[in-house]
């Protein structure tokens, strides 16, 4: 109990620390200037639900790098209907080489093909224009650390996000306005997804 609550103060503290420099990057990439406040209280939030639900201590690294870059990215794309690649993509092979460290075949092939489905359908949603190539690169690495523990959580944060997303557009619709982000439903999706993990794996 002593070492899982030192865990939890750990991750609480990262959080904290990291919250104001992820408020930091979204100013620099949009010169807009949220509340660091807000932003620490989702960095906080979100690595308390990585200590709770993650599938050890990789795993849990891994969702915390995707989670400070999503965090950051989906309030860029809040205010610039952009996803960074500067962001995204350096975590695809920070996520790729713990999932390997943790040497389980199965894990990897199960992540791979979800990251690989999820990169397919959001890449068709892309080909259509229903969402930015942002998007689909996001929609892989949430896919791989996703799958990495089920590919039920996988299909179940594309489903959140969908739902998620759908509320977003009704809402902008009613508002008379045509576009919006689709970085953050994806984002909160998969957050929802990691929070029912064992449920879905069930």
């Amino acid at each position: 109990m002593l070492i899982g609550g030192a865990v939890y103060i750990g991750a609480a503290t990262a959080a904290l620390l990291a919250g104001p420099g992820l408020s930091r990057c979204v100013a620099l990439a949009t010169a807009r200037h949220p509340d660091p406040r807000l932003i620490t209280a989702v960095a906080l939030g979100s690595a308390l639900l990585i200590v709770w639900r993650a599938e050890g201590p990789l795993h849990g690294i891994a969702l915390g790098t995707v989670a400070a870059a999503g965090i950051a990215a989906g309030w860029i794309d809040a205010y610039e209907r952009r996803l960074p690649d500067v962001l995204i993509l350096p975590v695809y092979p920070v996520s790729a080489a713990l999932l390997i460290g943790t040497g389980d075949a199965g894990a990897m092939l199960r992540a791979v093909a979800c990251a690989s489905a999820g990169i397919a359908l959001y890449g068709i949603g892309c080909a259509i224009g229903h969402v930015g190539f942002g998007d689909v690169k996001l929609a892989g690495l949430l896919g791989l650390v996703l799958g990495w523990a089920a590919w039920q959580s996988a299909v179940v944060a594309m489903i959140a996000a969908v739902v998620i997303g759908g509320g977003q557009a009704v809402t902008v619709l009613a508002l008379g306005r045509r576009d919006f982000p689709y970085g953050p439903a994806m984002l909160a999706g998969a957050a929802a997804a990691t929070a029912v993990a064992p449920w879905c794996a069930a």
